[in-house]
């Protein structure tokens, strides 16, 4: 079987989609070729059975001429019968751009898609696909009647336990993009009522991640404002923008993840840090679904950083004992259902389906 897989981008130092690059690596295991297309493409290393081409948007091609590269690239390799299914990353407009070789050529695609909100171009997409894969039953906004659930695609053998260094602090982290939907300010909130309300100064905070856009930047630097006045200075930290390739180092540094994220769905970061084993403080309950009594210790309400910081307080005083059996339990469960070969074995299956079995 012979894929065409569409993506953003191929690089695996991407802060947010380093982690593309694996996926394609562990579908090449799965099937004949992969053909990829990207807006642009970075640091790579992919197995002989995985073509890459890019759009050039990294080398200023403008959407014109991007369109160009996109069309020419499809055209050549459906013509050459070197595709036998679409994989559209994401990006309904993707799945759209392939619909007319879908329906000339009777070539079949698969989408994948994660997030809990349906805006109208994925509705369109919705007519111009197969079936969609996603990562959870709460991650796919349009119903699981022709959406297969799959799991997430963690480099398990990458993002695993490590022995870290005491440093006398217990280490509290969030990872990823700055900016408001993300609401670091409750966990810089929690932070003021952990350490100057209850007193721990045994703690710190590190929010890693970078802006984006304008409103990110002026975002940070509201945190940056509110750290400052609180006194919070020598606890709460920002080291700025994380490759991908690097952030397994900052998870296996911290004791606690924190991801105040709340619309649904499982998050790659989330699984990732429990695939170290790292209790994750969360909002959306499908985290703890198989431990609810883990969620009971690691559950917060949306915004409420009240409730975050006392689940901390409460965090600091767990025997070690109990620990353990929390990031072994969380370890076993990424592996068993989200480790990127086994979700990637799931795809293929799926891909196969839909070819009639290719």
């Amino acid at each position: 079987m012979k894929v065409l897989f569409i993506t953003q981008v191929v690089d695996r130092r991407h802060e947010n989609l380093g982690a593309i690059h694996g996926w394609i690596a562990a579908l090449a295991r799965e099937v004949e070729h992969v053909h990829v297309i990207a807006l642009g493409t970075g640091d790579t290393d992919l197995p002989p059975n995985a073509s890459l081409y890019s759009l050039g948007k990294d080398q200023d091609n403008g959407k014109l001429r991007q369109m160009q590269i996109f069309q020419s690239t499809v055209a050549r390799l459906v013509l050459r019968r070197q595709v036998d299914v679409f994989f559209p990353h994401m990006v309904p407009l993707y799945a759209m751009l392939v619909a007319p070789y879908r329906l000339l050529f009777s070539i079949p695609s698969v989408m994948w898609y994660a997030h809990n909100t349906a805006d109208l171009k994925l509705k369109l997409a919705n007519l111009c696909v197969d079936r969609f894969v996603t990562v959870s039953k709460d991650s796919f906004p349009l119903g699981l009647a022709r959406c297969d659930v799959v799991g997430h695609g963690i480099e398990t053998d990458v993002f695993a336990p490590a022995i870290r260094r005491p440093d006398g602090k217990t280490r509290f982290l969030s990872l990823g993009r700055i900016c408001a939907r993300k609401d670091q300010d409750t966990l810089v909130s929690a932070a003021d009522i952990l350490v100057n309300r209850l007193g721990r100064r045994d703690v710190e905070f590190v929010i890693a991640g970078g802006p984006l856009v304008a409103e990110d930047h002026a975002y940070l630097k509201r945190l940056r404002t509110r750290v400052r006045e609180s006194d919070l200075d020598g606890t709460v930290s920002f080291p700025g923008s994380i490759p991908h390739s690097e952030a397994v180092h900052q998870v296996q540094a911290c004791d606690f993840f924190v991801n105040m994220h709340a619309e649904g769905g499982l998050g790659k970061a989330v699984l990732e840090a429990m695939s170290c084993g790292k209790p994750a403080f969360v909002s959306t309950p499908t985290y703890y679904d198989r431990f609810p009594a883990y969620g009971q210790r690691f559950l917060f309400a949306p915004q409420n950083y009240e409730e975050l910081a006392q689940k901390m307080a409460a965090a600091l005083e767990m025997p070690a004992e109990e620990r353990e059996g929390v990031s072994r339990d969380l370890r076993e469960w990424v592996v068993e259902e989200h480790d990127v070969r086994r979700q990637m074995s799931r795809i293929a299956a799926v891909l196969r389906a839909v070819t009639g079995g290719k």
